[in-house]
């Protein structure tokens, strides 16, 4: 499958007496993306953490509007919900690469051209 988009999960230490909902909330997270992964409507989630709290993790799919149908699942709404109030700083972005990455960059350099800043 080729990966043309991705969510990008960023999260600090858990706010402080929320530590074991943290926790749980994050292996909820993988439980729930590695399942979408297991039905090929995404990758396998790529966990990057620091060794004194905090971190991020990557989940890809095919298309931006894969991810987003993803994240509107009661599932993920309640996860993600659950994250803003046990981990500090937590935030997620979209992501273009694949194919989707060179169309992005080709229409930003468009534009820069066209503003003449390029």
């Amino acid at each position: 499958m080729r990966w043309n988009a991705a969510y990008v999960f960023s999260y600090g230490h858990p706010v402080p007496g929320r530590e074991a909902i943290a926790l749980q909330n994050f292996a909820d997270a993988q439980t729930f993306f590695g399942k979408l992964a297991a039905d090929d409507k995404c990758s396998e989630p790529e966990i990057f953490h620091h060794g004194y709290g905090g971190g991020m993790m990557i989940v890809k799919a095919e298309s931006p509007e894969i991810l987003h149908e993803i994240l509107l699942t009661e599932e993920a709404r309640k996860i993600i919900s659950t994250a803003s109030f046990t981990s500090a700083g937590f935030r997620y972005e979209m992501y273009n690469t694949g194919e989707n990455l060179m169309d992005s960059m080709m229409l930003y350099a468009g534009v820069g051209t066209e503003l003449g800043y390029l």
